[in-house]
């Protein structure tokens, strides 16, 4: 899987066309009161389960045939506070042939805190293997895909 070149800018809001709303929570916090590391990923895990759930409705139930993550990168790059609302952006890197590759950033206000880059995968839940992405998921996942450099 090609990771984003480095003339991509995850922090920029215009890559996004997905986008979920959280909040820094208390318990988000670390003992010096800066969203910690574990927080980051909650919030990468809320706009990467709306964003499979908007694409593709019952994706992320456990069941059946459905999403599975295989890799999360993050990317700290600045402090969080509490109270803040959060949004994230999420869009699609890129589609294989069974896995998606996403990349999102997180928000409090206009400044960018934190990016992920992360790979989804098309599993049969049940038998535990990847499965081939149907046309159809394909077609609705096509509008949120960045569009080749």
């Amino acid at each position: 899987m090609s990771s984003p070149s480095p003339s991509l800018d995850l922090s920029s809001p215009d890559l996004y066309h997905h986008w979920t709303d959280d909040v820094v929570r208390f318990q988000d916090l670390d003992l010096l009161g800066h969203v910690n590391n574990v927080a980051f990923c909650v919030y990468a895990e809320s706009g990467r389960v709306r964003f499979a759930e908007d694409v593709w409705p019952g994706s992320t139930d456990g069941s059946g045939i459905g999403w599975t993550i295989v890799k999360l990168t993050v990317n700290f790059r600045a402090q969080a506070h509490y109270p803040g609302a959060v949004r994230i952006g999420t869009a699609l890197r890129r589609l294989g042939r069974s896995s998606i590759e996403l990349v999102q950033a997180m928000y409090i206000g206009e400044r960018c805190f934190g990016t992920t880059e992360s790979v989804i995968v098309w599993t049969d839940v049940k038998a535990g293997a990847a499965l081939p992405l149907p046309e159809s998921l394909r077609e609705a996942a096509q509008p949120y895909l960045i569009p080749a450099e």
